[in-house]
């Protein structure tokens, strides 16, 4: 004979409250602190200058906001670009922070890890709360690009580019605890941007695609008729990734092709 377990409606109740309260309560993020050294050795690199990276606190999809300093205070969003994990075995415990991009022939890898060796309190409507982190992050940006889309050299005889880069960070407690005060990952992010844009950071924009029409051959040769179907030989290689500098390699590619296309209907 079998019994079917009665759970008396107070404890349905309670269980559907318990639930209610883990949707709608914040999130818990880390927010670590990321700067690159670009190596002496690299060769047609060019290395954005550090990043701010949010992850989830237990391990998962995060998202990095990238920033330059180099041609003025930039910073590029990329969502959704990265892993966070923890990698162990019975002597260490590290957490790992790993993204992988690639763009046309360009090609980066970014990882960086640190020993779980810290502990950080998380206060929430359930109370405080203790959790062992990584609080120092090391690693390695390694990018290549063999260019075999380019034409032809850049004016300086440039060709393909290889770098690597030197990633040292560290968890931000301050915006670790003011980012975990909101529900979700865009939000988090959204947090980040407000700051670097009061401090004088501005979006690190692709430049427009140049307009086809500036490429129709009656503007290149008026004795020529119009051909409204006329399309540019060289269309932009790819869409802009965040995790390429604006200065790149990438993007020296899509300006040659557009500048190269004008040039092979004269």
């Amino acid at each position: 004979m079998s019994f079917s377990p009665i759970v008396p409606k107070t404890t349905l109740l309670a269980i559907a409250f318990w639930c209610a309260l883990t949707v709608l309560a914040p999130a818990q993020w880390l927010v670590y602190e990321l700067r690159f050294t670009p190596d002496e050795d690299s060769v047609n690199f060019q290395s954005y200058t550090g990043a701010y990276v949010i992850t989830p606190l237990h391990g998962g999809i995060s998202s990095m906001v990238l920033l330059t300093e180099a041609e003025g205070l930039l910073y590029a969003p990329a969502p959704d670009s990265a892993r966070f994990f923890m990698a162990a075995n019975r002597q260490v415990r590290k957490s790992v922070i790993s993204s992988l991009a690639a763009n046309g022939t360009s090609h980066a890898v970014y990882t960086a890890s640190g020993y779980i060796n810290k502990t950080i309190e998380m206060r929430g409507k359930s109370g405080t709360q203790f959790f062992r982190v990584a609080g120092e992050m090391k690693g390695r940006l390694m990018v290549s690009d063999d260019e075999s889309e380019m034409l032809s050299p850049g004016e300086d005889g440039s060709l393909g580019m290889v770098g690597s880069a030197v990633i040292k960070g560290s968890l931000r407690e301050d915006l670790t605890r003011n980012a975990s005060t909101l529900a979700t990952m865009p939000e988090a992010m959204n947090y980040i941007v407000t700051l670097l844009e009061a401090v004088g950071y501005k979006p690190d924009v692709d430049p427009e695609p140049l307009d086809e029409s500036a490429l129709d051959p009656s503007e290149l040769d008026p004795s020529q008729p119009v051909d409204p179907a006329w399309v540019s030989p060289n269309p932009v290689i790819e869409d802009f990734n965040p995790l390429f500098p604006a200065g790149s390699a990438a993007s020296a590619a899509r300006e040659m092709d557009q500048e190269t296309g004008s040039k092979k209907n004269q």
